[in-house]
């Protein structure tokens, strides 16, 4: 059994790295870190692991050596903690900021939480295009949740040489994003009914989508992003408008691109027009599910391409997509612990 340590584990994304950790056949979770529930049991803040035989949580400091640590700590404190983390994993998943940009780039979106030039660059954790490289990473970064709904969307469409180097993301998010730690905008009276835009320019998903578009399909486009709060817990919208590079007729090489790309990703669907009664990709019935749900629309007379991508934020963009990358480092099938289908209706 490969003995995994959760960092940072109270809040939600951890919460559901543990649900899925505590029932993973090849794994043991060997230690849950929290300074808030230090001492405390994994179910108190996590009332979805009652009934599961588990450790209780420790302080950060009182962190022990593991074979794999899964960092769920805020962006700039898996930074800030190195060495003493560094240390006591021989293997390391960050679901934060901290290396998703190679260091240039995360010094310009994250000035606040800046990396020492020491530190090692991480493998970007996107199964679906980097695998071949999480088999053997010791580091590996988690994308940003409505990054990894766009870029899913969008290198298909590079890769294939179907669009022009400019596009425009429109990413809504549930509440849940914004973490267990609440403020003003993020307190359940402000945010219940809310369906407002909170970042229309400068979102640091910006430079991700940008970078990970470059190294991975070798283009570097220009992207407009604007975030937008809607009245959800889960899930999030990422509906990418791309402009073709020649005249399209209607969708079916954009269609054919994304099929081909993902016919053999189990986590990844192509949902067709008219075969099923839900053709448009939505968040709710992948609540829980590390899926992904992608459509395409073409606008032939204006040639734009519109692709929209559903996942659950806090699985498929983070715990979900953390325990895959997990599975890959390992040698393990790829979708070990990751079999949950989804409710409907929700």
């Amino acid at each position: 059994m490969t003995r995994v340590a959760v960092l940072g584990a109270g809040g939600y994304a951890g919460g559901e790295v543990l649900r899925l950790l505590l029932t993973h056949p090849a794994v043991e979770v060997v230690q849950a870190t929290s300074e808030q529930h230090a001492g405390k049991r994994l179910d108190f803040p996590h009332p979805h692991l009652r009934g599961l035989a588990t450790p209780r949580f420790s302080p950060h400091d009182a962190l022990e050596p593991c074979d794999v640590l899964l960092s769920c700590m805020p962006s700039g404190e898996l930074i800030r903690r190195w060495p003493q983390v560094s240390a006591r994993a021989g293997r390391i998943i960050d679901l934060s900021a901290d290396f998703r940009l190679e260091s240039a780039e995360h010094a310009r979106w994250y000035p606040r939480a800046p990396r020492p030039p020491d530190m090692p660059e991480f493998v970007y954790g996107l199964p679906e295009w980097t695998g071949a490289r999480l088999k053997d990473a010791r580091f590996v970064a988690v994308p940003g949740c409505m990054a990894h709904a766009a870029l899913l969307a969008l290198l298909p469409l590079v890769r294939a040489g179907l669009v022009r180097p400019e596009v425009v993301v429109d990413a809504k998010t549930g509440s849940s994003g914004g973490g267990a730690t609440p403020d003003r905008s993020s307190h359940h009276p402000e945010r219940a009914s809310a369906l407002r835009c909170y970042r229309a320019v400068g979102h640091r998903h910006t430079g991700e989508i940008e970078g990970a578009t470059e190294r991975l399909a070798g283009v570097r486009p220009v992207v407009h992003f604007s975030a937008t709060a809607v009245p959800s817990v889960r899930g999030v919208l990422a509906t990418v408008h791309a402009f073709a590079a020649r005249k399209l007729e209607d969708a079916s090489e954009p269609l054919r691109a994304l099929a081909s790309t993902y016919r053999e990703h189990p986590f990844v669907h192509v949902l067709r027009a008219n075969a099923s009664a839900s053709p448009f990709p939505e968040p709710a019935p992948l609540a829980g599910t590390n899926h992904c749900d992608l459509a395409v629309e073409v606008d032939a007379e204006r040639g734009r391409i519109v692709v929209n991508a559903a996942l659950d934020n806090l699985v498929k963009g983070a715990a979900g997509t953390a325990v895959h990358a997990l599975n890959l480092m390992l040698g393990r099938p790829e979708t070990e612990g990751l079999g949950f289908r989804g409710l409907h209706p929700l």
